[in-house]
């Protein structure tokens, strides 16, 4: 009987010993499992949407200060004197996207278009929209015929004009009537 107490007295001991090894050791490899890996992962997280801030910042900027914004409304409507007027009207199914550029094929997209490196859609409502930059920040340019006529009382150019006929659009001017003044900021700082 006394063996048996004894030994059951080792036993425990000897889990206590166990129990006081193991789970700090578990703890410490749970902590260095989220700082290497979970940790991490938010942290490369962090820095794509950084970059993609970057990037879309760096867009904005060749837009709206390093380009040529008279060729490249000329470009647009370049565009829109190639696209026959019946090729404007809706069709069934909704607009569809053909080419390379999201035009007509057979259209030839000029120079100062290609050098933006932008997605090109021709609008049924017969404009032309450039954009740099999707996902959650759209921005681009909107390329109008002369003498455009608004196909609704609720059609919008764009957010801000930047010659006649070429009105840039950009995601932050919604719910935020300060952003004009951000753009305005970025262009004093970045213009040529």
């Amino acid at each position: 009987m006394a063996v048996d107490i004894g030994k059951d007295i080792m036993m425990k001991k000897q889990w206590k010993i166990a129990l006081g090894i193991v789970v700090p050791i578990m703890l410490l490899g749970l902590v260095v499992y989220y700082f290497l890996f979970l940790s991490r992962s938010t942290f490369v997280l962090e820095i794509l949407w950084d970059h993609g801030i970057r990037q879309a910042q760096r867009r904005r900027v060749l837009l709206l200060c390093n380009t040529d914004h008279q060729a490249l409304l000329n470009a647009g409507r370049e565009i829109l004197s190639q696209v026959p007027k019946d090729r404007l009207n809706p069709r069934p199914g909704g607009p569809r996207i053909l080419g390379e550029f999201g035009v007509s094929e057979g259209v030839q997209i000029p120079q100062a278009i290609r050098d933006l490196k932008c997605g090109c859609l021709i609008s049924y409502d017969g404009y032309v929209t450039l954009e740099m930059h999707g996902g959650m920040d759209h921005f681009g340019v909107r390329i109008y015929p002369e003498d455009y006529k608004e196909p609704d009382r609720y059609f919008k150019y764009g957010d801000r004009e930047l010659l006649t006929g070429l009105w840039y659009y950009d995601d932050g001017y919604v719910n935020n009537p300060e952003y004009d003044k951000r753009i305005s900021k970025l262009i004093d700082e970045h213009k040529k």
